[in-house]
């Protein structure tokens, strides 16, 4: 996959999930807030792809262990970088507040990816990239816009829980 270069030359990169949920029923505002997740990443540009995969558990496909990222990839060379971000029906059933967990679980298996980006490639800035992020744990950073799904998101997303 070739990313299109910018004007200073980097390659313009984004952040794209494809979520597999795990049953019938997503925990409730999940589907709400993938895509207003979804929504706002179409905006921010990275210097590298990152391709992240979003498993969230559930009766029909249970996700084992605790949440997080799994089956992290890094590809200099494609300016990419690929993971799995698993998120356990336990976890999310004994968080206080599951939508915040979902958040800041994305968040973290962001930061750690663009961790080791910049442990690969002496150039990455991945503070600046973390702050590009930040709106998943900052709530005066959250964006106020409702999600609104469109052709791009599978119907499986746009139906209400």
């Amino acid at each position: 996959m070739t990313v299109p270069s910018g004007s200073d030359g980097v390659p313009n990169g984004r952040l794209t999930f494809r979520t597999v949920w795990g049953g019938p029923s997503p925990q409730a505002g999940f589907i709400e807030e993938v895509a207003r997740i979804k929504q706002h990443f179409r905006a921010v540009e990275f210097s590298y792809h990152l391709d992240l995969f979003l498993t969230i558990g559930g009766e029909i496909t249970p996700v084992p262990g605790p949440s997080g990222l799994r089956t992290p990839r890094v590809f200099l060379s494609r300016r990419t970088a690929t993971g799995e971000i698993r998120i356990s029906n336990d976890d999310v059933h004994d968080a206080a507040d599951p939508v915040a967990f979902l958040r800041q679980t994305i968040h973290h298996a962001i930061a750690d990816l663009l961790g080791r980006i910049a442990a690969r490639d002496p150039d990455f800035d991945a503070d600046a990239k973390r702050a590009k992020i930040a709106f998943l744990i900052d709530e005066e950073a959250a964006p106020d816009a409702q999600a609104v799904p469109d052709a791009t998101t599978p119907a499986a997303e746009r139906m209400n829980p």
